[in-house]
């Protein structure tokens, strides 16, 4: 028993020993100075360590976020009955182009009927109260008539007026044009936009509601906008017309270039995102409206000082670099940095370009 324990108190004293060894051997070859590394002549961990020279470079700090796809603000139509009532004929089939006031669908409609009649019969007060009008003055400059019948008559002859002009704008309101209306006619409910039938569900014959669902949808999707969600610390490096790349799930090797087109004024509370709208020409129809993306904004390149990772040292909340002074002799300064990549660092604060680095092999010399 008192054999083992001699064995083991000596491998410890050993094991001791060599440590002191070693960190003797360590401190004759790098010796600490404050914050001045000095390495001794002809030590091997020299040939350990790379010094790079500081250059400046063109960088573009760009970010990626997500977005989401939607037709451009403008060029997308939901075609939805103005009246209850039946439909009784089809202009229109999916994937047909159609232009602007182009009909879509016709509905028979016994409120569109007494709209129409309403219309008709302004038209007519409104003639008749004209005429009245004119036959007064003509009257009252003759001496026939007095000026409270021909006050009359022109109040007469504004109120149909206005009352004509009513009936008319109530029509213009679901598109449908006065000179052309035919008393029991159906009503033509016409495309607004020139565009593609990206949606159809017409059913001839069939009776609808004035609160359904829209029956046709009608969208220009040559040039699609994604919608992006930029965080707060990103919004001084974007800027309208600048260039940005998207990427979907579909295509994710492809790039699809994109301008920035707006850039949102009011801030999510909640996600503390602001909505920036980017246009992308999309004439091969690769990106369909409610699409998940990715958006790489690329900014504008400026001059910036870019060192590998592996330069940068970090000390608790701090990160550092090693300047070389001379040959063998480093100083360890403080630097402000920004994550690049996984294998590159923006130096913000603390170097100047032309400086010597230490770009490799710092961990030899960290404290």
């Amino acid at each position: 028993m008192n054999s083992r324990l001699f064995i083991l108190v000596g491998l410890l004293t050993l094991l001791a020993s060599c440590k002191q060894n070693n960190r003797a051997q360590e401190s004759a070859e790098v010796q600490y100075q404050g914050d001045t590394i000095v390495i001794k002549e002809n030590s091997p961990i020299l040939g350990e360590i790379v010094v790079e020279k500081i250059q400046s470079k063109d960088f573009s700090a760009g970010f990626r976020t997500v977005g989401t796809i939607r037709p451009v603000s403008g060029k997308y139509a939901e075609i939805a009955p103005p009246f209850s009532g039946r439909i009784t004929k089809s202009f229109v089939e999916l994937g047909r182009k159609v232009n602007a006031g182009s009909p879509v669908f016709e509905l028979s409609s016994s409120e569109f009927f007494e709209a129409a009649k309403a219309y008709f019969s302004a038209q007519s007060a409104n003639e008749l109260a004209q005429t009245s009008y004119n036959r007064q003055k003509e009257l009252e400059s003759n001496g026939v008539a007095s000026k409270k019948e021909l006050e009359l008559a022109r109040n007469e002859a504004n109120i149909a007026a206005k009352e004509w002009e009513q009936a008319k704008a109530t029509l213009q309101i679901f598109n449908i044009d006065a000179h052309s209306l035919q008393m029991g006619q159906g009503l033509k409910v016409i495309s607004p936009i020139a565009g593609e039938v990206v949606k159809y569900d017409i059913t001839i014959g069939s009776y609808v509601k004035e609160d359904a669902e829209p029956l046709a949808v009608i969208a220009d999707l040559s040039t699609v906008w994604v919608t992006a969600l930029v965080k707060e610390r990103n919004f001084g490096t974007i800027k309208k017309g600048e260039q940005v790349e998207v990427f979907t799930d579909a295509r994710p090797d492809q790039v699809i270039p994109g301008i920035i087109y707006h850039v949102g004024e009011m801030l999510d509370l909640e996600t503390r995102s602001l909505e920036v709208i980017i246009a992308c020409d999309n004439a091969d129809r690769q990106l369909k409206p409610g699409m998940f993306c990715k958006v790489h904004f690329l900014n504008t390149p400026a001059k910036a000082i870019v060192l590998p990772a592996t330069a940068i040292m970090q000390e608790q909340e701090n990160d550092y670099v090693l300047v070389e002074a001379s040959q063998g002799r480093y100083l360890r300064r403080k630097v402000q940095t920004e994550t690049v990549s996984m294998e590159e660092v923006l130096v913000l604060q603390g170097l100047e370009e032309g400086e010597n680095v230490v770009t490799k092999g710092g961990i030899f010399l960290n404290m």
